[in-house]
C-alpha cells in the first residue's frame, strides 16, 4: 500500500495517470539517492490523478509533439470572471511592462507573461487555459467533487507522506481537512499558490482574515517554494496557515521555475519525504 501519495497540478488534462506516476517517481527517487537517503520503492508510491476531470466530452489525450494543439483557441476576451482577472494580475505582477501600443489591459498582462517566460515557453491561450483551470476548480461544485473523489482508496493506513504541486496543493489541503481520520504524517507542498488571497478565500474551508486557518490534520507541513516561481507568488505560508508550517526557499533556475520534477529533486523535498517515512 502507498506510503507516499503524489497529487499533480495544472497541465495534466491530456496526460495519463501512469505517465505522471512514472515521471514523478523517477524524480523523487533521484532526489532521495542524490541526498543520501534510501529511496522508497515504486510500489510504495501512488498518484492522485484528476487531470481528465477537466476534459470536455470527446476530448483525447495528447499524442503529438504539440501539447497545446488541442487547447481551445482562447484569447483575451475569454478572461472575464473577477477571479480569472485577479489571478492574471497576480501572475504578471513582477513582469516587465508591455511594449507601447498593446491594446487592452488583459492583452497587456498576457503579453508580459508571454515575454517573461515565467510560465515557460507557452502561448497566451495556454496561460488563459491554466488560469481557467484554477477558476473552474474553485467555482464549479460538480468538478470539485469529481476531483476530490479521486482520493478515494489512494490514501490508506500506510500513507505517511502527501506531496502536492501547484493546483494540487489546493486539492490536497482540502482533502486532508475533509478527512481528519487519515493518519498522514507529513504534507509537502511544492510551488503552491495557496498564499494568493484570490485562492485562499475560496478554499474549503476558506481562509478568513482575522481567523485561524484550519490545520490539515498532519504532524508536519513543509512548504517548498522556488524564489523564481511566479505561481508560488507568496513564498511563506506560515503567516497565513499557521506558524508550524516550515517554509523552505529553493532555487529551480530560470528555465524550470515551476517544474515539479525540479522540485522533487531538491534536498529539501528528499529529506522531508525521508523524515515522514522515518528513514532519514
Amino acid at each position: 500500500m502507498a506510503k507516499v501519495v503524489m497529487c499533480h497540478g495544472i497541465g495534466y488534462t491530456y496526460q495519463h495517470r501512469d505517465g505522471m506516476h512514472s515521471e514523478w517517481y523517477k524524480a523523487l527517487r533521484t532526489g532521495m539517492i542524490d541526498t543520501g537517503f534510501e529511496p522508497v520503492e515504486e510500489t510504495g508510491v501512488a498518484a492522485v490523478y484528476y487531470g481528465n476531470c477537466f476534459r470536455s466530452a470527446g476530448s483525447k489525450s495528447a499524442t503529438g509533439p504539440d501539447e497545446f494543439a488541442g487547447l481551445p483557441n482562447y484569447g483575451p476576451v475569454d478572461l472575464r470572471a473577477d477571479l480569472e482577472l485577479e489571478l492574471l494580475r497576480a501572475l504578471a505582477e513582477n513582469t516587465e511592462a508591455a511594449q507601447a501600443g498593446t491594446k487592452g489591459a488583459v492583452q497587456s498582462l498576457l503579453r508580459r507573461l508571454e515575454r517573461s517566460k515565467l510560465l515557460g515557453d507557452v502561448p497566451a491561450k495556454a496561460i488563459i487555459w491554466m488560469i481557467k483551470q484554477v477558476h473552474r476548480y474553485l467555482t464549479e461544485e460538480a468538478l470539485r467533487e469529481a476531483v476530490q473523489a479521486r482520493w478515494d482508496g489512494v490514501v490508506t493506513s500506510d500513507t505517511r507522506v502527501v506531496v502536492a504541486h501547484s493546483l494540487g496543493s489546493l486539492v490536497a489541503y482540502e482533502a486532508l481537512c475533509a478527512h481528519p481520520e487519515w493518519e498522514v504524517d507529513t504534507l509537502i507542498t511544492l510551488g503552491s499558490p495557496l498564499g494568493l488571497g484570490a485562492i485562499s478565500s475560496r478554499l474549503r474551508p476558506p481562509l478568513v482574515q482575522g481567523q485561524e486557518a484550519q490545520w490539515p490534520g498532519v504532524r508536519r507541513w513543509i512548504n517548498i517554494a522556488a524564489v523564481e516561481d511566479p505561481v508560488a507568488l507568496v513564498k511563506e505560508l506560515a503567516p497565513l496557515f499557521g506558524k508550524d508550517i516550515e517554509d523552505m526557499p529553493v532555487r529551480n533556475g530560470r528555465f524550470a521555475m515551476h517544474s515539479v520534477l525540479r522540485y522533487l529533486t531538491t534536498a529539501e523535498a528528499a529529506k522531508g519525504i525521508a523524515d515522514g517515512l522515518g528513514t532519514a
